[in-house]
């Protein structure tokens, strides 16, 4: 029962980890994963001057950020890439709680170019891993736009929606869930307690 509601308790901690990885990236084991058409990339992200622990969505601070992308199928590599990160001025579609751009949004140009705050021109990436850094001068919301294209005009988009240092209220969130998830289990395990102190006084 002990090691049930351990174990119990542990994957529910996993799952809240894994629940704040959004849009189009994903954690898969211990790698973060970005789904752009029927591919997927490596994600990598992490702020040199101020740590080297990795993430996946949401910048833990304002200041630099260097992505590394990894392509593992041939396809990726044989297309244009082009990256675009966008400034989230809460005007968006959500899906699932989180903001993402229409058809017709990623298709004007003038009105993204507006809210541009890193732009990397379509470029072929022969070698299949490129990178690419951009400080924030401060704290905000962003949606990150990768989109590659073949030599047929076909093209996919992936959207990541993230946040430059972490929100105060998701902090809570992230706190008070853990807080009630060891609560319940502290609490089962003591109704257990009291379950095993009860069958001896029965038997007698």
């Amino acid at each position: 029962m002990i090691r049930a509601s351990a174990a119990w308790l542990f994957a529910m901690v996993l799952g809240t980890s894994a629940a704040f990885a959004h849009g189009g990236v994903s954690v898969q084991g211990n790698k973060c994963i970005m789904k752009i058409g029927p591919d997927i990339m490596y994600f990598t992200g992490y702020q040199p001057q101020l740590s080297r622990e990795e993430f996946c969505d949401d910048i833990p601070n304002a200041g630099q950020m260097v992505v590394a992308l990894d392509m593992q199928e041939k396809e990726l590599r044989d297309m244009t890439t082009e990256i675009r990160i966008i400034k989230d001025m809460g005007t968006h579609t959500t899906l699932n709680g989180y903001p993402y751009l229409t058809e017709a949004e990623l298709g004007d140009t003038a009105t993204l170019q507006s809210k541009t705050v890193f732009y990397s021109a379509p470029k072929k990436y022969p070698t299949g891993t490129l990178t690419f850094e951009h400080t924030f001068p401060e704290q905000g919301k962003f949606i990150g736009l990768v989109t590659v294209k073949n030599d047929h005009g076909q093209t996919y988009v992936s959207q990541f929606p993230f946040s430059v240092g972490t929100p105060v209220g998701k902090t809570f969130a992230i706190w008070g869930l853990l807080a009630a998830l060891v609560g319940a289990a502290g609490f089962g395990l003591w109704r257990f307690y009291l379950k095993q102190q009860e069958t001896p006084k029965k038997a007698a």
